[in-house]
């Protein structure tokens, strides 16, 4: 009896050799060049054909011929009972299985080749998806074609199990993509860590909030990150979250170099199971508390400028009655010694009574400025608001080494507005310019005039550092400083703009890096 073609050497190494090959990463492409490749090796003079199908659509994806097709052919899926022998389908399956593609039953093998003679064919099908058919067929009748066919089988079944890997790996790297980008592009820190405690996921938000890229941290471990006085107090946190314990709230504060915060996130945790039921990592999702935490500490700043002002409503009453008497009796000392000392004494004497007059309009305008404001706006003189603000900047001036002009049109209209707002706004952008002057000095100019009764026009230009033009359309934004950390809250142009929005009023920017800044702002004039 003539051995069967399936023990024959040739089968087998074929078989050994497709069945090594065969790798999850392969597309579909590469899977149908090795099964051609390799049925032809099997079968010399056969006609080959796979044809495809692209996923979810009744079209073909690829198709691989030998030789000419017939044209009446080429779309149709024409089959045998023998084309699902081992399926088993049920009766929902089959339905569903022939819905995808245009197929027709039929009792004996109908040929797809031009030359073909006899041939059979086997539908690429799992029970639920069909991935498409496969026609083998020769151009004369052969009496092995039943022990063709059978040795075929165990090829088919291997392409199929291939092609839906291959599926299943398309699937599952367009959903790890999908995920990937969602984590990603969440609006919320998120880090992943082993049951190790070592960070092997996180997102771009934690990135830029912390200021920390994914090759300085990946691998390292999450407390490393956080400063070390704090690392005792979040253990239990991790170790509670390691064990399948859930935590909420867990406030945690990162730097870039030790000591120095630039972040501050509270973390919900939950552990991570893997298919086992074993925890494997735990995530932690975070809410960014880092503007809380400035605006926080705005409010406190603010309640401690109200004290302020209450403190130095009292301290201007104590010193005004010694200044009163200082001020009356080196007067009276001038006037009466004026014909009997040397001129220089009487200079130093007339110096007292204009340091007591000083400090009496300082402390004036002090309590003025710390008065709250009313409601209701009055009519105000811009010379006069500007020159008070300028007198309480005096300090940060000195410190700035700033040289500060004051140049306004002699016939300034009024203007309707609330005197501290006003003062609020001058004095802010008075000290934002002798920041930018740092301390080797500088020229600050505001300027006040106007081309018609309607408007004012107040510029403030200073020669200091100048803005980063990338910086320019956030420099109005609440909590956007380029000052370092520690040294300013990000909120003084904000509420310059909202004082001046209030006041139907606008301002303007222009700066160049190395030259200086120039706001400028434009009032309504009282009428």
């Amino acid at each position: 009896m003539e051995p069967s073609f399936s023990s024959s050497p040739l089968f087998i190494q074929s078989l050994v050799t497709v069945s090594q090959e065969i790798h999850v990463t392969m597309t579909k492409d590469e899977l149908l060049q090795l099964f051609a490749t390799t049925f032809e090796k099997l079968f010399p003079e056969c006609l080959l054909s796979f044809r495809l199908l692209k996923e979810e659509s009744r079209k073909f994806d690829l198709v691989y011929a030998n030789g000419r097709l017939k044209a009446s052919e080429r779309e149709l899926f024409k089959i045998t009972q023998r084309a699902l022998e081992g399926l088993q389908l049920t009766d929902t399956e089959r339905q569903h299985v022939f819905s995808q593609a245009a197929i027709s039953e039929h009792d004996s093998y109908v040929n797809i080749f031009e030359d073909g003679k006899v041939g059979f064919c086997f539908l690429l099908c799992d029970r639920k998806n069909l991935y498409g058919m496969m026609n083998l067929e020769f151009k004369a009748t052969t009496d092995k074609l039943e022990s063709y066919r059978s040795a075929s089988l165990p090829f088919v079944h291997l392409l199929v199990a291939s092609l839906r890997n291959t599926k299943l790996m398309s699937e599952t790297l367009v959903l790890k993509s999908y995920w990937e980008k969602l984590l990603d592009n969440a609006n919320a820190p998120v880090v992943v860590v082993d049951r190790d405690g070592k960070i092997y996921l996180l997102n771009k938000t934690f990135e830029q909030l912390t200021g920390l890229t994914r090759q300085e941290i990946m691998g390292k471990e999450f407390l490393a990150l956080v400063p070390s006085a704090n690392r005792a107090r979040l253990l239990p946190y991790v170790i509670s979250a390691v064990r399948g314990e859930s935590s909420t709230n867990i406030e945690m504060k990162f730097s870039r170099s030790q000591d120095e915060e630039v972040a501050h996130i509270a973390f919900n945790s939950a552990p991570i199971y893997n298919s086992m039921g074993q925890i494997e990592g735990v995530i932690f999702v975070g809410q960014d508390l880092t503007l809380v935490k400035d605006l926080q500490r705005q409010v406190i700043h603010s309640e401690k400028l109200a004290t302020l002002g209450q403190v130095a409503a009292g301290v201007a009453h104590e010193l005004n009655n010694p200044l009163t008497s200082i001020s009356v009796y080196a007067n009276y000392l001038s006037k009466k010694l004026k014909t009997v000392v040397d001129a220089s004494d009487l200079q130093k004497i007339d110096s007292i009574v204009a340091g007591a007059e000083r400090i009496k309009s300082f402390t004036k305008d002090l309590v003025a400025y710390a008065r709250p404001s009313e409601d209701t706006p009055e009519t105000l003189s811009l010379q006069q608001i500007i020159k008070r603000s300028v007198s309480f900047c005096e300090h940060v001036i000195s410190e700035a080494k700033a040289q500060v002009t004051l140049d306004f049109d002699d016939d300034l209209p009024l203007f309707f507005g609330i005197e501290g707002q006003m003062e609020q706004v001058f004095v802010n952008l008075v000290t934002n310019a002798c920041h930018s002057l740092g301390t080797l000095g500088g020229k600050i100019v505001i300027t006040a005039n106007h081309a018609d009764d309607s408007y004012i026009t107040v510029s403030i230009r200073d020669t200091g550092c100048g803005i980063e033009q990338s910086d320019m359309r956030k420099v109005f934004e609440p909590f956007f400083t380029t000052k370092d950390v520690g040294k300013g809250t990000g909120l003084g142009l904000s509420i310059v703009r909202n004082i001046l929005k209030n006041h139907n009023a606008s301002i303007e920017v222009d700066s160049e890096t190395g030259v200086g800044t120039v706001f400028v702002i434009t009032l309504l004039a009282a009428k």
